[in-house]
């Protein structure tokens, strides 16, 4: 079901087992090793807390940032929802769907759920960006062992 406003989709096949995708991004190891964070917790359960931690992050190596994110949905190792946002009223909600295919595993996500406002813009425009980015770390991590 699609919604009003702007949407990320991104989809990316990474050359390994679905389980091995799967703990890569639901664990506090695999969280940390491709995506930047540093010291990661997860509760792996709906309702479930997530907190991503950002040390010594930016162009100028001095952001140091918590997101806390709200777990909705765990259906091992083929989907993932949770709610993310810097703000209260800048919350979106993050889809991963992991699809078993010859050769390996598709990845697709889905981020909805942007404000209809200046920071809602932003927050699209900037995570547009991002998942791109750490789509690409999360595949050589996983299909190489390379850690951010």
């Amino acid at each position: 079901m699609s919604e009003p406003g702007p949407q990320i989709r991104h989809s990316v096949f990474i050359r390994a087992p679905r389980e091995k995708v799967w703990t890569a991004f639901t664990t506090p190891k695999g969280l940390d090793g491709w995506w930047g964070t540093r010291g990661s917790e997860i509760d792996l359960r709906p309702g479930g807390k997530l907190t991503l931690r950002w040390r010594d992050w930016g162009a100028e190596k001095d952001i140091n940032a918590d997101r806390d994110c709200v777990i909705l949905e765990v259906l091992p190792p083929k989907r993932f929802v949770y709610r993310w946002g810097e703000t209260a009223d800048a919350m979106t909600t993050v889809e991963f769907d992991l699809e078993e295919r010859a050769g390996g595993t598709l990845l697709r996500l889905w981020e909805h759920g942007f404000a209809p406002t200046a920071k809602g813009r932003q927050s699209f425009e900037g995570n547009s960006l991002g998942w791109g980015e750490v789509s690409v770390l999360l595949k050589f991590y996983v299909e190489h062992g390379i850690s951010y």
